[in-house]
């Protein structure tokens, strides 16, 4: 009877093997191989090699998503979980994209490329921005006009971060020390953030 713990071990396999042997010289067989599964196995919970590399991705960005999850849980006032949220989204990617892409640019070249998975993965994270923001906003530590807008505009900005960040070409070898100043005093300003200790 079909596991998640099969399926999973399954992805976990054909994500390494796609990592290191490139996207079109990993067979199915190869993936069986591996795993130590059938080809039977692997047909059992994927149709074909395209539906493999799709829910291997998926499973890279759901880790990132967790990971973000997790910050916003966490029992710390607003101003300070949004620039957390900021450093572990890059950290998270930047630590997936090594694992992946030492021996072949061409997964994560995939990677970014499917629409579907990374438009989805995009909806939780502006939605995780717009509740932090909210609540800023409720506590008096944020003001903003449009939270929406603003939960948009962040995650853009972050967007355009990623490459350079995981590149280290910010500002030389100094990027995760000047994305601090960056954020607490760039970010922080145009939330209009006022530290709780000192409102009125």
């Amino acid at each position: 009877m079909p596991t998640i713990d099969t399926r999973a071990t399954i992805i976990d396999v054909a994500r390494r093997l796609f990592a290191q042997q490139g996207i079109e010289s990993t067979t199915i067989g190869d993936v069986a191989a591996a795993s130590g599964k059938s080809r039977r196995t692997i047909y059992t919970y994927f149709k074909s090699k395209e539906e493999l590399l799709e829910a291997s991705i998926e499973s890279e960005m759901k880790k990132i998503s967790s990971a973000m999850q997790k910050v916003a849980a966490e029992n710390i006032t607003p101003d300070k979980k949004i620039i957390k949220l900021i450093f572990v989204r890059l950290r998270i990617t930047r630590s997936i994209v090594r694992r992946n892409s030492g021996l072949h640019s061409e997964y994560f070249g995939n990677m970014w490329i499917v629409e579907h998975i990374r438009r989805t993965f995009d909806v939780h994270e502006i939605a995780l921005y717009r509740s932090i923001i909210a609540e800023g906003q409720q506590m008096g530590i944020f003001n903003v006009e449009n939270p929406n807008l603003t939960a948009r505009f962040l995650h853009f900005c972050l967007n355009g971060l990623e490459v350079p960040f995981i590149k280290g070409m910010i500002n030389k070898h100094k990027d995760e020390e000047f994305l601090k100043s960056f954020s607490e005093k760039i970010i922080l300003s145009a939330l209009g953030a006022i530290s709780p200790t000192k409102k009125a």
